[in-house]
């Protein structure tokens, strides 16, 4: 019997092109509104140091969050994408188009509109004792104009753990990489490294550990995200 392992690798979770065991996707966010004129989107993975060639399927899934502030993919066929599969060879690149055949003017909402771009690398036929690690990639793409951060940011403490609540109010997506809590001497008080995607509304609480905030002492909040290459910056 064929050992298959399945290693899921994605594509979204830095700002720069990445490269994932010998493939390299960009750009990692994909973005379409009016103002750009252009019903598509291209997305180019190029192979570096890969031995064999790669097989893989390309879908699309329209992208939203539950109260969890979990994915929930459900698998959209009307998102036009070009070619849906392929074969890329050792130090070779392919060129993906995705887009929409409606008008923009006839599908862009005031809120933004999420999918994810799915490439699903297809087993090869394997030696009875060969080992199979598949890219499953997923490059998200947003549909409309990017509004300004807007975060409704509640603080507390559960069971001796400091936490805090991020909502995003916007109309268009956050992506958090990284939270920083500073004193008056800019001084790093507490940090918290976890990643996440907001889609809009949607709100996640974050876990600093057994910190303790003095409540004679002013605080600044630095909140790294997509938005910008400056952190968003607020007094807490």
């Amino acid at each position: 019997m064929n050992k298959l392992f399945n290693v899921l690798v994605l594509g979204t979770v830095l700002l720069s092109p990445n490269l994932y065991a010998g493939l390299k996707i960009s750009p990692i966010q994909l973005y379409i509104s009016e103002k750009t004129r252009q019903r598509s989107a291209t997305i180019t993975l190029e192979s570096s140091g890969l031995q064999d060639a790669k097989i893989f399927e390309v879908s699309a899934a329209k992208w939203t969050q539950n109260d969890k502030n979990e994915d929930v993919l459900e698998p959209d066929p009307t998102i036009l994408i070009n070619p849906k599969n392929f074969v890329i060879q050792p130090e070779s690149k392919q060129i993906v188009r995705v887009g929409f055949s409606q008008p923009l003017a006839a599908i862009v909402a005031p809120q933004e509109k999420t999918w994810r771009i799915i490439f699903t690398e297809v087993p090869a036929v394997a030696k009875e004792t060969s080992v199979s690690f598949l890219f499953n990639i997923s490059v998200p793409l947003f549909l409309g104009a990017q509004d300004s951060a807007k975060l409704d940011i509640k603080t507390a403490y559960y069971q001796d753990n400091l936490v805090m609540n991020v909502k995003n109010d916007a109309s268009s997506h956050l992506q958090i990489f990284k939270i920083t809590i500073v004193d008056a001497n800019q001084k790093e008080v507490a940090v918290s490294n976890e990643m996440r995607y907001l889609l809009h509304g949607q709100q996640y609480t974050f876990n600093f550990g057994k910190v303790k905030l003095n409540n004679s002492t002013q605080y600044t909040l630095k909140i790294a995200t997509d938005k910008d290459e400056k952190p968003l910056e607020m007094k807490l």
